[in-house]
This record gives structure tokens, sequence and C-alpha cells, in this order.
């Protein structure tokens, strides 16, 4: 306070002066200011920052006095005040700082516990809850919104715990993170899918619209239902989710700070190696006028005579404090190059990760498109970059030699001392002297050159590396903790809530048509069979079709009976109630099974033949009945529900298709509730013979092995991909105008419009397969070697249509067959071994005819495949080309084989 006072007092007494001195010009004829003037008005300026910085410092102190923590003072030098100012206020600042006034104060608060970080991490774990919650609660975009609340809330769980521990905190850095880290989110995302999918994220944008006016009531019916055991199952993967994200962030948070530090060192080595090229640069520059000559008059202005120059260079002490002048000063010449560096830093940061998330929803040319932008991106920085390291040697001592003239300015009393008046040896010792401040100069312009390079340029190269290797380790991370696998279990636990609690759009009355009502008809179609297992969505169908209630309940580990499901019609009243047991599979029922409570008494049901689950809601809704009654009500119940179906297909088809989603995912059968009388198969001879060979569309053997009554096949048989789907969309890739693999593709969507991402969001299950025993499935080449795929890719992007199907036969034996001097398996361990070797063996001539005439069919009518082509491929597998042993294509095939 005291030197306010003083300070204010000086000021007044120069502004009285100035005021002097203009009035003793006023009468001049010379409207500028005169010299006096000049010098007044600089001083009260000088002052003026120098109050401005005690008030701060003042105003700081009460605040951190109100908020009962401790102050702590940086020191930082004087001339400070007035970086950037004009040329007579650094002067004016130099001249206070020879004076004496060497350093000014700035107030911060004291390390301390943070509070404000302890409230970021409550906001963190709220948002981790809400996450929590929308995953295990809603479904689809929403659920998305909620794994996106879990990630940020981890990130402020982190960045909170930061702050405790380091007890500094800025609502504005935290607000700044928050707000790149959301815009890059959404941004990316955004990008990624306008690009990929073109205007349709417009009709998204819609679809979410009606999924928002929907939810109130998707979510009182959850309500209404309480918690029941799909509730709290969904609710228990959400908080594995949960869990397994937070692991993921905190090893990925870790390894970032494993890195920082690598690449810390990495450019302190470089640092190190560009001051060795920087040092004889400078010592050149500071040996030449103008700037040798400055240095010189800097250094004899420290003294009052040349006699004092031997104990200023010799006496550690005076010749640090010389030393540190000249830093400073260096120091004032290199900021310039500092400014506005970490803010474009983030700034091209940001666009960088905007253009790598939308490259992760992107393919084909959208992602040629994309890498073209990141590669002109990266060379402008580039270009940036190598321009600022060229010409920043320059500016920099162009700054230096300022900073020396404004300095000298400010030492009248050693214009007498010239360097001519100096002896040899005090010559050589500002010599010796001048090689310390190139060392020191060196050091500086080489952090200044190695940091603007790296913030314009090597940082984003090192952050495209690093998102490569975290991207790695974190599939590593991931696989470890199996998080794919909660996330499927989620998305089931999502679509079966959907199927449950979702309202019918009963505005969507207009006819469907083209594909749009096919999952509804075939499904029409297939719930007319008997064997046709039931699941959730015909319960939810027959519930709104017939008024009914429908309680679905299981035992829990104790063997009561606990509520798993309630579905109940969105229209018209509730007619009847009607209590389901549903049994998961297991050993006694490996399709699943129903029985039904009435009157709180369990009876049993016995449906020979015929799905459980309508057996089951026929007992309950008529259960005095008699077993003929029953049967019918059975088959009635079909009807109504593939009647509602097919009058409603455009209603229906969003449970369908979640449906459809539901049994793609391992361990779904369990959220659809599927209820079958099936026995399961088990694998004997006569079974063997039966599948082995049999050709089907995935999606078909896919339903084939896990409803109907054929449960357990998929134990010993596998539907082999011919040829592999790898092969073929590798093909796609390596030539966009291959009409083979087009084609291709084009059976595998059911589309002309080829979209690779549908191949493999849909997992191929439109592409023809052949059954055969998983042992020998394990010892194809195509499942084998990764040389044979690409190989065989390789044909069908050169449209080579004979060649990609001789080798996908080659591609489907056994590799003993052709290499018998490797130690394949030969199948001849055990009696069943050699079953299925047999069985297989005899069939593959047939199987693979057949598998030919399947693709002819298919390719036929886009006239990739003619009969010239076919006859010539039969004509081979008739003679055993394929046990030729000079065949070439047998040859390649051994070739690639290990």
């Amino acid at each position: 306070m005291q030197a306010q006072k003083s300070l204010k007092y000086l000021s007044e007494e120069l502004i009285v002066c100035l005021q002097f001195a203009k009035m003793s010009s006023a009468d001049s004829v010379n409207s500028n200011p005169t010299s006096i003037e000049k010098q007044l008005t600089t001083k009260c300026d000088m002052f003026g920052y120098y109050d401005k910085n005690i008030n701060e410092a003042i105003q700081k102190l009460d605040e951190i006095k109100e908020r009962g923590s401790d102050a702590v003072a940086k020191k930082s030098p004087f001339f400070s005040l007035v970086l950037g100012a004009d040329e007579d206020l650094q002067a004016e600042a130099y001249n206070l700082h020879s004076r004496g006034l060497k350093y000014v104060f700035s107030v911060g608060e004291a390390p301390r516990f943070s509070w404000e970080g302890l409230l970021v991490v409550f906001l963190g774990v709220l948002q981790i809850v809400g996450g929590a919650l929308l995953i295990a609660f809603t479904y689809g975009t929403f659920a998305q919104v909620g794994m996106g609340l879990i990630a940020e809330g981890i990130s402020d769980c982190i960045y909170g715990i930061e702050a405790m521990v380091t007890g500094e905190f800025s609502w504005k850095e935290w607000a700044i993170e928050k707000a790149i880290s959301i815009g890059v989110s959404v941004i990316g995302l955004g990008v990624g899918k306008l690009i990929s999918k073109g205007f349709k994220c417009f009709k998204t944008l819609f679809k979410f619209g009606k999924q928002l006016k929907a939810m109130p009531t998707f979510l009182s019916r959850q309500a209404k239902n309480g918690l029941s055991a799909v509730l709290k199952t969904n609710l228990k993967n959400a908080l594995k989710y949960t869990g397994k994200t937070f692991a993921e962030e905190i090893i990925t948070y870790g390894l970032g700070k494993a890195e920082d530090e690598i690449v810390k060192k990495i450019l302190e080595e470089i640092k190190n190696q560009v001051k060795k090229g920087t040092g004889h640069n400078v010592k050149l520059k500071i040996k030449k006028k103008p700037l040798s000559a400055l240095i010189d008059l800097t250094i004899l202005s420290q003294l009052e005579d040349k006699n004092q120059l031997h104990y200023l260079l010799k006496d550690g002490s005076r010749k640090k404090q010389l030393l540190a002048v000249f830093k400073e000063l260096s120091k004032t010449a290199v900021q310039p190059f500092y400014a506005d560096l970490s803010l474009h830093n983030k700034l091209n940061s940001s666009i960088s990760q905007v253009i790598q998330k939308a490259k992760a929803h992107t393919k084909g040319k959208a992602f040629a498109i994309l890498a073209t932008i990141q590669a002109l991106q990266i060379g402008t920085l580039a270009g940036d970059a190598i321009e600022s390291g060229l010409t920043l040697s320059d500016k920099f001592f162009s700054n230096f030699h300022e900073q020396l003239k404004i300095f000298k300015e400010t030492q009248k009393h050693s214009e007498n001392i010239n360097v001519s008046d100096l002896s040899d040896g005090d010559i050589e010792l500002l010599k010796e002297f001048k090689q310390d401040l190139a060392d020191t100069i060196s050091a500086l312009l080489a952090d200044a050159l190695v940091e603007v390079f790296h913030q314009k340029f090597s940082s984003h190269i090192v952050s495209v590396v690093k998102g490569q290797v975290n991207g790695v380790i974190g599939g590593w991370v991931r696989k470890g903790l199996k998080s794919d696998r909660t996330e499927e279990k989620l998305r089931a636990g999502q679509n079966n809530s959907y199927i449950t609690y979702m309202p019918r759009n009963l505005k969507s009355k207009h006819k469907v048509e083209g594909e749009a009502g096919q999952r509804s008809q075939t499904h029409s179609e297939k719930i007319k069979n008997s064997t046709t297992a039931g699941t959730i969505l015909d319960i939810r169908v027959l519930s709104e079709a017939t008024g009914t209630k429908v309680v679905i309940l299981t035992e829990d580990r104790n063997g009561r009976l606990t509520k798993m499901q309630e579905l109940s019609p969105d229209t018209g009243p509730t007619n009847k109630t009607v209590r389901l047991i549903y049994r998961p599979k297991s050993a006694q029922y490996p399709g699943g099974h129903y029985d039904v409570l009435i009157n709180d008494q369990i009876v049993n049901i016995e449906s020979e033949g015929k799905s459980c689950l309508f057996h089951a809601l026929a007992r309950g809704m008529n259960p005095a009945a008699s077993e003929e009654e029953i049967a019918l009500e059975e088959n009635r119940l079909r009807s109504v529900e593939a009647d509602a179906l097919l009058r409603h297909p455009d209603q229906w088809e969003p449970f369908i298709k979640r449906k459809e989603l539901t049994e793609a995912i391992r361990g779904g059968d369990w959220y659809m509730l599927e209820g079958a009388a099936a026995k399961t198969i088990k694998e004997n001879k006569k079974s063997i013979q039966k599948f082995v060979g049999k050709q089907q569309s995935y999606r078909d053997a896919k339903n084939l092995s896990r409803r109907k009554a054929n449960k357990g096949i998929g134990q010993f048989m596998n539907a082999d991909h011919q040829p592999p789907v790898s092969s073929i969309l590798n093909a796609r890739e390596q030539n966009q105008n291959s009409i083979l693999a087009k084609a291709m593709v084009e059976v595998a969507t059911k589309s002309s419009t080829v979209d690779i991402s549908n191949v493999h969001k849909y997992h191929d299950l439109e592409l023809p397969t052949v059954y055969v025993p998983k042992e020998i499935h394990h010892e194809f080449s195509s499942t084998k070697s990764p040389a044979f795929s690409s190989h065989l890719a390789n044909t069908i992007s050169k449209d080579d249509v004979v060649g990609t199907f001789k080798l996908t036969i080659l591609g489907s034996m056994p590799r003993f067959w052709l290499k018998s001097s490797k130690k394949f398996e030969n199948f001849q361990n055990t009696q069943m071994s050699k079953t299925r070797h047999d069985i297989f063996k005899e069939s593959f001539q047939k199987h693979s005819t057949e598998m030919v005439k399947t693709w002819f069919s298919l390719l036929q009518s886009k006239g990739v495949m003619t009969d010239d082509h076919l006859t010539t491929i039969n004509d081979w597998i008739n003679k055993q080309g394929y046990n030729n042993q000079n065949d070439p294509h047998r040859n390649d095939v051994i070739n690639l084989l290990l």
C-alpha cells in the first residue's frame, strides 16, 4: 500500500510538471510535443502500468482473502509490464530496471485442495449415472447419448481428480476443454455420417424426432412394469459397460501421460541437436556488425570505467548478472514467436480430430476425399512450420537487435568507454563472455525453433501416430475386458425393451411397397408353421391383436417366481390377463420353454413337435378347454398374428427388425424369450450325412441352426461362405470397377446399390453358404491362410470368373489333401473324425457342383457369369481337376500354404 501511495504521489508530481511543460510551449508555432513533454508523458504511462500491476495484485489478494485461501507472489522482470509496447515505454522500463527496479510481482493462489475439482468429479458422476440409466432404459440414439455422457463423465472425473491433486483449477479452462470435446464429438460424428450417408442424415434426424415424441410413453410403460428381471439385467450390463469404459479411459489416460513423457524426452534430444546447429550461426551473428557493436556497448554500459571490465567478467556473481540481462533481452526478442501458438495448435488439432472421426464413419470415395483433405492439411501445416523455422532465426536477431538498441538508450554513462580502449587481455575476456552468451542464445533459439515446429506440425503427426497406437492398444484392452461382448448384451436388452414398450406408429397406415414390408410378410408366413418357435415379438403382436395382458414370470436363483416382462396392448382395453412362466435355455430345456400359471398353480405344457409358447398362451386364455380345443386355439392365434402383421406391416417392421438384430447376437435369445418344443440334434453319422453339403444363404443357415427342429447343429456344423466374405470385400476395395466383385456384393446386400458397410453390418446374411463339419472347416485354406484369401480377392478383382470358383473349391478342401508332406490335420485320430472326413470327402464333388450352380443362378442375370463359364468349371469338377497335380490353380494354392 505504501508503494502505491508513493507511486500516486510521483504520478501527481509528473502530471503537474507535464502541465507546466505544455503551458510553456503553448505559444510555440510547432504543435508537436516537445522532447520534455514526450519524456514526461512516457514516465506517466510507465507509472500507470506499474500502478495497474499493483492494483491487480491487491485485487487478487482481496479475492484470495475472501475465499480464505493463501496467496503466493510470482516474480517477473520489470520490463515484462510493457512487452509489445512502443520503444519509448520499453526504454523507460529498461531505465528503471537499470536503476534497481528489477522486478514486479503478480499474485496467485497457493496450491490447495480444489473444491471446484471435487464439484467437477460430482458432475462427472452425475453424468455417468445419467448415461448408465439412458443406455439401460432406452435404445438407439438415446443409448448413444448415454454412452457419450458416460465418456464425458469419466473425463470430468479425471479432470477433477487432477485438480484436487495439483490444487489448480480453472472453470474457464474446464469450459474450453468441455466445449472442444463435445464439439469434436458432435461435428466429427455428424460430418462422417453426412459424407458416408449423404443427405440420409436428415432422415435420421426426422426419425430421432419421432423417437423423442414416443419416448415419454416408452418410459412410462417401463415404469408401470417396475424393475423386472429384464430391466435389472439391462441395468447390470449398463453398470458393467460403465466400469469397463472407466477402465479403458484410465488406461488410455495413463498411456497418454507415458506417451507425453516420451515425446518430451524426444523433444529434449532434438533441442540438444538443434542447439548444436544454431550455435555456429549464433556465434557468427554476434561477431558481425551491427549486432557485435551493440553487444559490446551493452556490456560496457555496466562499467563506470574500463578498469572494471576484468572484475565484471571474472567475478562469477557479476558475470551471471550480466548474462541474465542478455538472457532477458533474448527472451523478450523470442516472445512473439510463442504468441497464440497454443491456440493455433488447439484449433488445428480439433480440425484433425474432426477429420479422423469422420474417416472412421466413411469408406470408399468419401474416405479418399477425407484422406486427401487430411493430407492437404498436414501439407499446409508442414509448409507453415518450415517457413516459420526458416525465418525464425532472422526475425529473432532482428528483434534482439531492437531490444539491444532500446537498452543502449537507457545506459547513458557508458558513452565514453570504447572497445578500442580495452587491453588485449580485456578483449580476450570479452570474447570468452561472448562464447557463453552464444550458448545462452543458442539454447533459447533452439527451444523456440523446436517448439514452433512441434506446435505447428510435428505435434499433429505425433497425434495421428498416437491415435493409431492407442487404437491398437485400445483394441487389446477392449478384447481383454470383453467390452464388445458387454455392448452386444446391451443392444440385445435395448432391442427387447423396444419390442416390449415402444408404442406403434398408428398414423402409419399407408400401403407398404417394395421391400419396406418384406420382414412383416416373411414373418407372417413363418408364424403359420406350427413348428416355428414363438418369441417376445409374437407375444407383443398377440397382446395388441387380442387385447390380452401377458405377464411373463421366471424363476430366480432361489426358485421363486419373479416378474421378467409385462406386455399390455397400447390401444384399446385389456380383456384378460395371462401369466406365463419362462424357463430359459438349459440342458433340460434346450429350446427354452413356457409353462402357464392358472389360479396360482403351475400348469406344465407339453407340446410335442410344436412351439410351446402358443400352446401356453392358448391354455392361459382358455383354462377349461380340452386338448383338441387348445390345438385349434394355437392355430387360430398364429392366424391372428399373421393377419395383424399383414394388415399393418409398416407398423410392425421396426419391431421385427429389432428381433432379427437380437437373434444375430450371441446370447440374445434370452432377451427374445424364445420357447420351442424341438429337441437338440446330436452329432452322429446320420445327422452329419443329413447336413454336409447343404446349400443355404447365411441368414437361413443361422435360422436353421437356431430355431425349429434343428437346434444343436451349430455345435458340430459350420456354414462356410464360398467364396469367403473377406475376399469379396477386399476385391471390391482393390478394384472399384470390378463387375464380379460388385455383383457379389449386390448378392450380399440384396440391392443394386452397393454398400459394403451393410455387408459388415448385417454379417453378409444373404451370401450362399455350404454346411461342412466344424472340425474340417477349421482346416480349410480359406480359413487358415490369409495369403490364400488375398490371392482369391485379387482373382475376383480381375473379373476372372473361372479362376475365382476354381480357387474357391480348392480353398474349401482340407489342407492335407493339397500338401500331405506338411503335418496338417488328417482327421484319423478318432472314429468320429474319420466319419466326418469320409462323409465330407464323399460329398465334396457334388456340393462343389451345387455351389457353382447356386452362384450361376445369382450372377447370370447380372451379366457376369456365362454358360461357357459354367460349362468350363463343371468339366473341371467332373474331371476332379482339383486333384490334378499339374493344375496351375492347385499349385498356386499349395505354394501359399505354410
